[in-house]
């Protein structure tokens, strides 16, 4: 029996030996470089995703073309928006891109389904984890909606900052302009305005938090 992430999840104890036998023969496992899509928005279902290595950026994006980031998934973490067309209480699509080199673990749509249809554990869990992250989909879309550029970098490494508890972020420019979804040349830019206003300096690969005041002041 090969081991897989899902058997640590809340509902693996009270499937039958059938339904966990069903969920081990159809777990896949895919490799990921940095930056490749995992999934774009508008595309197929693509089921239940497990972070077995890495980290992956989920994000809304707009008609134009912006795109904000609602949250990151890092190992042992599951992904349940991704499987839209398992879930009609969702109506909104969702990106999801590695940031880092990664592994992840998948399960179809039409596995899940049926363990969902059998399994009330099974359902519990799917609708439990979406209910968990809609703070952060609310919040991805009014920073599409309602901020400036600006306020999505000071958002961003606020937000990184007391995530991490640490006022130094080890970020490079490139990722920044990745996660809130803007070109490096306009996030080096911005970060130099921050630096020039002391709020923040700036070191080789990352970037150094000086007035958190100063910075939710922006927002």
């Amino acid at each position: 029996m090969k081991n897989t992430g899902f058997e640590k999840l809340s509902f693996w104890d009270r499937l039958t030996d059938e339904q966990r036998e069903l969920l081990l023969r159809h777990v896949g496992e895919a490799e990921y470089e940095e930056g490749q899509i995992v999934r774009a928005a508008d595309s197929e279902c693509a089921g239940i995703l497990l972070v077995k290595q890495g980290i992956f950026r989920m994000s809304l994006c707009s008609d134009d073309g912006r795109e904000a980031t609602v949250y990151r998934l890092k190992e042992g973490d599951v992904c349940v928006l991704s499987a839209a067309c398992m879930i009609s209480a969702i109506s909104f699509d969702v990106q999801i891109q590695a940031e880092t080199a990664g592994v992840l673990e998948m399960i179809s749509p039409g596995v899940f389904s049926r363990l969902m249809k059998e399994n009330i554990y099974v359902e519990n869990f799917v609708y439990r984890s979406a209910t968990e992250r809609f703070s952060d989909v609310v919040n991805a879309v009014e920073q599409l909606l309602f901020m400036t550029l600006e306020q999505r970098l000071v958002s961003f490494l606020l937000d990184e900052s007391a995530q991490e508890k640490s006022e130094e972020l080890h970020f490079t420019q490139e990722r920044i302009a990745m996660a809130i979804g803007s070109a490096r040349e306009v996030v080096t830019r911005g970060l130099k305005k921050l630096a020039k206003e002391g709020l923040i300096e700036l070191f080789r690969g990352g970037v150094r938090i000086v007035d958190r005041k100063g910075l939710y002041g922006k927002l």
